[in-house]
């Protein structure tokens, strides 16, 4: 398991923000409708909900992010609530939020069916979730996948992975749980001062970079590694005069069936 608390999350928490908003804005959330945000990281989707009315929690396992996102609430004013919690045991009641929201977070647990059913499980029957996945394509995927590539090689764990990017995948699990499911696309442009720069930022600080370094290192290929990851960034790179991908994610939102 990664420990998102390592490194400094609070950078990649940033580029994230406008997928956040795009989720909020699709939940509409209501004045008073209470709110969960599942792995939460440093309370991006909270803070948006609370400023739209709603009553939020925000849960995340890294107790570090959980401190970040009160101090930000802190600072804004808002009214939301920080827990830390594991996304795959909520601790909450079943049916105790009008709405869910996860933000590129559950799809990390190690168990996807699982996550899945905590989700549908916290909502009321007829609340809604709103959950963004990313689409396995464009240049940040090449470079994560050259060096998960590199953590098998180097003896790390290959997990089987669940399909979240495939409604197909998704909504067979979902009606298993009592809940229905619609995908609306989007896509997150990503900047930086070059395709070098915004590798190395992201090697000194991202958690799953922190993570995988060591492993790569005693492997004695992370230079090797390095440079075929930055290649990929210069391949899919829309801007020769700096550094502007764009990454295509998936929002599906889904609905737990009304009680008989």
């Amino acid at each position: 398991m990664i420990d998102w608390g390592v490194g400094e999350y609070e950078r990649t928490a940033a580029e994230l923000e406008p997928a956040a908003r795009r989720v909020v804005e699709l939940a509409a959330i209501a004045p008073g409708e209470r709110v969960l945000d599942v792995a939460c990281g440093t309370g991006n989707a909270a803070l948006l909900a609370a400023a739209a009315g709603g009553e939020v929690t925000g849960l995340d396992a890294a107790s570090r992010l959980i401190d970040v996102a009160r101090a930000r609430a802190a600072a804004a004013g808002a009214g939301a609530t920080f827990v830390v919690g594991d996304a795959l045991d909520l601790p909450f009641e079943d049916g105790a939020f009008d709405v869910v929201v996860s933000v590129f977070g559950i799809i990390f647990a190690p168990d996807a069916e699982r996550a899945l059913a905590e989700v549908v499980r916290a909502l009321r029957p007829g609340g809604r979730a709103l959950v963004s996945v990313w689409i396995p394509e464009g240049a940040i995927r090449d470079m994560v996948d050259v060096l998960a590539r590199g953590v098998v090689a180097a003896g790390g764990p290959e997990r089987p992975q669940f399909g979240w990017h495939d409604p197909e995948a998704v909504a067979p699990v979902a009606a298993r749980l009592g809940a229905s499911v619609t995908a609306e696309d989007g896509a997150l442009v990503i900047e930086g001062a070059s395709p070098e720069a915004y590798f190395a930022a992201g090697e000194a600080t991202h958690p799953m970079s922190v993570a995988m370094q060591p492993l790569l290192d005693r492997g004695g290929r992370y230079p090797e590694l390095r440079e075929l990851a930055i290649a990929a960034l210069r391949e899919g790179n829309e801007d020769p005069a700096a550094f502007r991908v764009t990454t295509p994610y998936r929002v599906y939102r889904l609905t737990r069936r009304p009680a008989a």
